[in-house]
């Protein structure tokens, strides 16, 4: 039988051999041996089981290891943000056990005051909203006031002008129409810098005639440099498209205001307005537009500040030539949101010249020229047309009858939009010419009840919506509700005339 090797040791050291016959001893050394071999396996059972404890051991202590290190990492981290975002942060950063406690703490604090200012700034918001709206509001309503008086002054001026008065009486009325022209500009800049400084700003894109478009702003411009005696020149490349693709209102209102500066500060020499195409391919066109006159001319160190809000080159140059500081501003303004820039090259006592370039899309459509003077349009009789016009305003009304006498035309008045809506139904029309505030029924109710009537003569009635107000989401309004055009109160009596006479030839065409 094999013993165990420390059992064997012991009975060949202590125990003769002939005892080891004996069944009584035998079985005696064989239960030790079985002690012997069991203490073995469960030795080594439990250095099995102390190595296996003793890894998981290690591996538990490294896995907290790396934990501790991420924590303190990201209190760091934390801490480091805290700082960054925060400098004047109250924060105890002191190196504790409790840290990310303490960086809990207080982001929750921090998260409390976001929402907090969250809630003020949701508030304030509200505030600038309804402020916004105010000011809207405001000025649509000034607007209307000051325009609504404006349109008398201007077109009575003008019915004087042409009924031969005497020469001291012609001096004044020559004299009120000036006045009354420039306050009607210093109200259009400051309500056109209001609208864009809103950001209310929109730009059409039509199809327009270019060449058109400035000759007609010379010739509108001429009676002004003839009366300073200076000459009004235009340069327009022969090169230029006849019909492109943009908004020909705002294009006007950037060369107008250059070239009326223009004459404003010259006072000898002359004035040139220049239209050059730069390139083109078959989409586009880019066109360097440049006025440039003999005038004041303006300091090299004053070049920038005159495009900056109700400034101008001195204290002297307002004193002297007038007007808000706006129009610059204004017509930087335009360009700027039409992705193009404004610049200028002057010198002092010999003038001064401003240029910038603009891209068109190219217009496939065949323009008739729009060429216009006063006298072809005095010309013309449109005695025949039949007209409504939609006013309650008594003065606008006299003011309207004595330019549709003057045009023979035939008209009928509505003081408001039920009455205008009755006499539609009774009457046969050229075409309305609609006020937008009106009592009973306003412009926008009238027109959409007159597009409700059956029959198809009422769909094709030209109605001409006429406002006082100046903001932009009135003429959207009128052309939502079906009205064809938009005429400005204090209106031009050429341009009245230009949209009564095109209407009408429409209107024989159509029948």
């Amino acid at each position: 039988m094999d013993f165990h090797y420390l059992l064997n040791k012991q009975i060949q050291k202590q125990l003769p051999a002939e005892y080891l016959e004996d069944e009584i001893i035998k079985h005696f050394l064989t239960t030790i041996n079985n002690s012997y071999n069991n203490f073995d396996k469960a030795k080594k059972l439990a250095d099995h089981a102390f190595q296996i404890s003793e890894q998981e051991y290690q591996q538990v202590t490294a896995n907290l290891h790396d934990q501790n290190e991420l924590k303190l990492k990201s209190i760091s981290q934390l801490k480091e943000a805290i700082k960054a975002l925060d400098p004047d942060s109250t924060f105890n950063m002191s190196d504790t056990d409790d840290d990310m406690m303490n960086v809990i703490r207080f982001l929750q604090e921090r998260i409390t005051k976001a929402k907090e200012l969250e809630i003020e700034l949701i508030h304030a918001k509200d505030v600038a909203e309804k402020a916004a709206m105010a000011k809207s509001q405001f000025l649509s309503v000034m607007s209307h006031e000051i325009r609504t008086p404006m349109n008398a002054v201007i077109g009575f001026t003008h019915l004087l002008l042409q009924q031969a008065p005497k020469p001291s009486q012609m001096e004044f009325l020559r004299l009120l129409k000036f006045s009354a022209e420039n306050l009607l500009v210093l109200i259009n800049d400051i309500l056109d810098f209001s609208k864009i400084e809103a950001g209310k700003l929109e730009f059409e894109n039509v199809d327009f005639n270019l060449k058109d478009l400035i000759a007609n702003i010379r010739l509108s411009l001429l009676q002004k440099a003839n009366e300073k005696n200076i000459q009004l020149k235009l340069m327009i490349d022969q090169d230029l498209p006849d019909a492109v693709i943009g908004d020909p209102v705002r294009l006007g209102q950037i060369l107008t205001n250059l070239v009326t500066n223009a004459i404003k500060f010259t006072e000898t020499g002359k004035v040139t307005i220049s239209a050059t195409l730069s390139s083109a391919d078959k989409d586009n066109a880019v066109i360097d537009f440049e006025v440039a006159d003999t005038g004041i001319g303006i300091p090299k160190d004053k070049q920038n500040d005159i495009f900056n809000s109700f400034t101008q080159a001195s204290s002297d140059t307002t004193r002297k030539y007038g007007g808000t500081g706006l129009g610059l501003t204004i017509t930087r303004r335009l360009l700027q949101l039409l992705e193009s820039d404004i610049y200028v090259d002057s010198e002092v006592g010999k003038g001064s010249k401003f240029y910038f370039s603009l891209s068109f899309k190219n217009s496939a459509i065949k323009l008739k020229s729009s060429l216009y003077t006063d006298e072809n349009i005095k010309q013309r009789s449109l005695q025949g047309t039949r007209i409504l016009i939609a006013e309650d305003n008594q003065i606008n009304v006299i003011l309207a009858r004595q330019f549709m006498k003057q045009w023979q035309i035939d008209c009928d008045v509505a003081e408001n939009g039920e009455i205008a809506l009755l006499l539609v139904q009774t009457n046969d029309y050229d075409m309305i010419l609609m006020d937008l505030q009106m009592p009973e029924m306003d412009g926008y109710q009238t027109t959409e009840a007159i597009r409700n009537l059956p029959g198809i003569k009422y769909q094709k009635l030209p109605i001409i919506a006429l406002t006082a107000s100046a903001m932009l989401d009135i003429k959207d309004r009128a052309f939502t509700v079906g009205m064809n055009d938009y005429i400005s109160k204090p209106f031009n009596p050429n341009e009245l005339y230009k949209k009564i006479a095109s209407y009408s030839g429409n209107r024989e065409r159509l029948n």
